[in-house]
């Protein structure tokens, strides 16, 4: 490897590239979301033995696919909760009734959904049907979305409404002593009366994000460090050119 490929490399590493821990709720077989009830499911999901004071970014994989006659995309809404080990609590909107809007009432009708919701998409889940998306054959979305954050009732929100400036990733970064071992909790209900769906899987991908002091001064240790091995192999060379001349 040139030493231009090791400066790209370690910079790359030095400036956010972390290993990812990734946890998945095991589901023995395909868990029913039931029809047109506030209740909805509860999933819970314990994570341990990550790094605590440290900052994560947190991404979330959903797989939900409809039964019978098919699933109705607008019908659900899904919130991701943690309770850390101190105690302290929090949630994030995931789904609140996708597409509905003033002029979309019942919000979109695709079959369902196996995606990923991350703060660094480009696009938000509720209104995805306006942006380039991709359907698989079935009717199923999928792709990278920004969760939907609208904290409105699910029966009046709308696309206008606001969205929440808590972030995913906050439920990790926003307490006075990041943790992100603990309870995680996935909410998931279907609203509205017709398209039955179930959940087939969800998962957590949590990665440490490094300071930026120590990662600008590893990056500063790097360069030095080819620096130097530049220089000492300038200084072969000309030794050994210079031995070749006197011989």
């Amino acid at each position: 490897m040139n030493l231009i490929k090791q400066l790209a490399l370690g910079l790359t590493l030095a400036t956010g590239a972390s290993a990812a821990s990734t946890f998945s709720d095991i589901l023995v077989s395909p868990l029913a979301i039931p029809d047109h009830d506030a209740n909805g499911i509860l999933r819970a999901l314990v994570v341990s033995g990550l790094a605590v004071n440290t900052r994560y970014t947190l991404d979330l994989s959903l797989n939900i696919q409809g039964t019978g006659y098919g699933g109705y995309v607008g019908d659900l809404y899904a919130y991701l909760a943690h309770q850390t080990p101190a105690g302290s609590y929090d949630m994030a909107v995931l789904l609140n009734r996708p597409g509905r809007s003033v002029l979309l009432p019942a919000g979109y009708d695709d079959g369902g959904l196996n995606i990923t919701l991350s703060d660094r998409a480009a696009y938000d889940i509720h209104t995805y049907q306006s942006q380039f998306h991709e359907l698989t054959g079935d009717g199923i979305l999928v792709g990278t979305w920004q969760p939907d954050r609208r904290l409105a009732d699910p029966d009046t929100v709308v696309s206008g409404d606001e969205r929440a400036s808590a972030t995913l990733d906050d439920l990790v970064n926003s307490l006075v002593t990041p943790d992100p071992n603990g309870t995680w909790y996935c909410f998931i209900a279907d609203m509205e009366t017709g398209g039955t769906m179930q959940l087939n899987s969800w998962s957590m991908t949590l990665a440490a994000v490094p300071e930026p002091a120590n990662a600008l001064a590893l990056a500063g240790l790097l360069a030095s460090g080819l620096l130097l091995r530049t220089r000492r192999r300038g200084c072969q060379r000309r030794r050994r050119a210079q031995q070749g001349r006197e011989n």
